[in-house]
């Protein structure tokens, strides 16, 4: 059911051509500018409006999902409609929004002009390709964001003229599932002896600027897709069910980089479940997390070549020493796993120095990455750890 909250109700006071909405995680930025993007496409005629994120899966589980459930919800959408192709939608009065994404500066000049704008989660777009696209939009230009540090918004838009500039917090959203208000009240109390998890609080709950966290794995980049004549090709399993998702990764070494790609992640999988889906995917061998024995028999019962990842005391960082070792190259449509990434951070002291250590959190993907790598890497370099 559709819910108008008070996040929609500060989005449809801004008035300004420069519209910047700075927020939290669960605050309904997104769905919310999604929503008065329709209403605006229905009450104006022939309105050209692109909503614009770092990559098309990413577009695709965020701002396009949100754009098709409302408009089911508000019972608008008609198929006919829809160009799925191009991701663009016509409504009868003319307008049209489409969804995108830009690698390059030259692929968004190429794009043309446009009346509208959303850059979506612009923290991670550009600004040479965000300021393209923006200096051919004649009319209203929206910007959302999780303040992780400062950027190209703070610095370059901001400032200027002709702006609103708004910050927006779960609070504001109505329609928070009670399971999350939890989660967000259990960090809250982590955040008292933390730095991390202060930080955390900051950005995701009040909205502030904050600062970047030491990242466990630098040494990654997005790539289009998986290579096909890779040298070797190891699977990861890392197990899940209600609160955690269940995780598999493909892996595979091509050119002097690892090459990774999401396949699942996914909450409520029972291993019978688990075990189609291996098969449903030509898995020749995945390697899964030991602590998982019971599981491990189950699946293998199925037909499936899986083993247990060999683990040590210290085998969380001797997996982490053995990616850092190469270059990563991930997938775009691999959304989970970049957000992990994102934020799989060193902890800290009571002093906020950085120890050798993990969080112990966003690393769903990484674990069924670090168990297929212990496998097939570790085992060449004969590394024993304690």
């Amino acid at each position: 059911m559709f819910i108008r909250t008070t996040a929609i109700n500060k989005l449809l006071s801004l008035k300004k051509r420069r519209k910047i909405i700075q927020g939290g995680t669960w605050a309904g930025k997104t769905y919310g500018i999604i929503a008065v993007l329709i209403d605006y496409a229905i009450a104006n005629e022939n309105k050209i409006i692109t909503v614009v994120a770092e990559t098309i899966p990413s577009l695709k589980k965020g701002a396009l999902h949100d754009f098709k459930e409302i408009m089911y919800q508000t019972n608008r959408w008609n198929q006919d409609n829809y160009n799925g192709t191009d991701r663009i939608y016509t409504f009868q009065s003319g307008s049209v929004i489409e969804f995108n994404s830009f690698d390059s500066v030259g692929k968004a000049q190429a794009a043309g002009k446009r009346t509208d704008l959303f850059l979506n989660e612009a923290y991670y777009i550009p600004f040479e390709i965000g300021d393209t696209l923006m200096g051919r939009t004649s009319e209203n230009i929206w910007i959302d964001y999780n303040p992780r540090s400062e950027f190209w918004a703070h610095t370059e838009i901001i400032p200027m003229p002709d702006v609103d500039y708004i910050k927006i917090l779960p609070p504001h959203n109505e329609a928070l599932p009670d399971s999350i208000k939890k989660d967000h009240e259990e960090k809250r109390e982590k955040a008292k002896t933390s730095e991390y998890w202060a930080n955390w609080c900051r950005v995701f709950l009040d909205g502030e600027v904050g600062q970047l966290q030491g990242t466990v794995l630098s040494n990654w980049q997005q790539t289009d897709e998986f290579p096909e004549d890779c040298k070797w090709v190891i699977y990861g399993l890392d197990f899940g069910y209600s609160n955690d998702p269940t995780s598999i990764v493909k892996l595979g070494y091509y050119d002097g980089s690892i090459y990774i790609d999401e396949l699942l992640y996914q909450t409520g999988l029972t291993n019978s479940e688990i075990a189609n889906f291996i098969k449903n995917h030509d898995i020749s061998q995945i390697i899964a997390d030991s602590a998982e024995p019971k599981s491990i028999e189950e699946i293998y019962r199925c037909g499936i070549n899986i083993k247990g990842a060999e683990k040590g005391k210290d085998s969380i960082m001797y997996g982490i020493t053995l990616l850092q070792e190469y270059p990563l190259k991930v997938t775009k449509r691999s959304v989970n796993l970049i957000k992990e990434l994102r934020n799989y951070s060193w902890q800290t002291d009571k002093e906020g120095k950085q120890i050798n250590k993990p969080i112990d959190m966003w690393n769903h993907c990484i674990d069924a990455i670090r168990y297929a790598a212990m496998y097939q890497l570790g085992r060449k370099k004969q590394v024993v750890w304690a």
